[in-house]
């Protein structure tokens, strides 16, 4: 079995019983939900960094009203919580491939995936990370593509976070933007999207206006 995000989204931007931070809070849980043990366990530390708060009891809070709201069932197994998701619970019967067999282990199905996180799952992130960076975005391919290339540009170690920082500063990392001339013979695209071109930059001018040098 595996997880219907798109009806979980859907199904919950429509409750109207549920705060936004308690959506983001069940959203959290049905994202780390393992179908096979019937339940999720993330520790309070990996809710509080998703949650970008270092309040445990805001944390708390959120879960005890999910449960009091009858969303969620929560059990203490050894020295950690495991979250039981009592509404919303959407899994897709288990996939096969053109041979009429189940895909490995592991292997990612299409059917799985919106059309927009194939396309970022195609940049070269994982599924997880794909999700997170469209959350960010918005929805919004284009800020992504943008962002990976500035990540790319500038030499990052580690892309996906660099990524995810200028998806944040876009606006930022916008105004300095300085078009330059445009080689129009022996393009090469950055990306693994061949249908459009990416915009090119300054990007010595755009670090230097970072820095406040200019």
């Amino acid at each position: 079995m595996t997880k219907d995000y798109l009806k979980f989204r859907n199904a919950i931007k429509k409750d109207t019983n549920l705060s936004l931070e308690e959506s983001y809070m069940l959203e959290l849980i049905y994202d780390y939900y393992n179908t096979s043990l019937g339940y999720a366990y993330p520790g309070y530390d990996i809710l509080m960094a998703d949650l970008k708060t270092k309040r445990k009891a805001k944390v708390s809070k959120l879960l005890k009203s999910l449960v009091k709201k009858g969303y969620i069932l929560i059990k203490k197994s050894g020295k950690k919580n495991t979250y039981k998701l009592l509404k919303y619970l959407f899994l897709n019967q288990p996939p096969v491939d053109s041979n009429g067999k189940p895909p490995l282990d592991g292997q990612i199905h299409i059917s799985e995936l919106t059309e927009e996180e194939n396309q970022v799952i195609q940049l070269g992130f994982t599924e997880k990370q794909a999700k997170s960076l469209l959350k960010v975005a918005k929805d919004k391919i284009d800020k992504i593509v943008q962002a990976l290339n500035y990540a790319s540009d500038k030499g990052a170690d580690n892309i996906y976070s660099y990524t995810l920082w200028a998806i944040n500063n876009i606006n930022k990392i916008k105004n300095t933007f300085k078009p330059v001339v445009e080689n129009t013979q022996g393009w090469n695209p950055k990306t693994k999207f061949d249908n459009f071109r990416p915009r090119e930059y300054d990007w010595d001018s755009l670090e230097k206006r970072l820095l406040g040098w200019e």
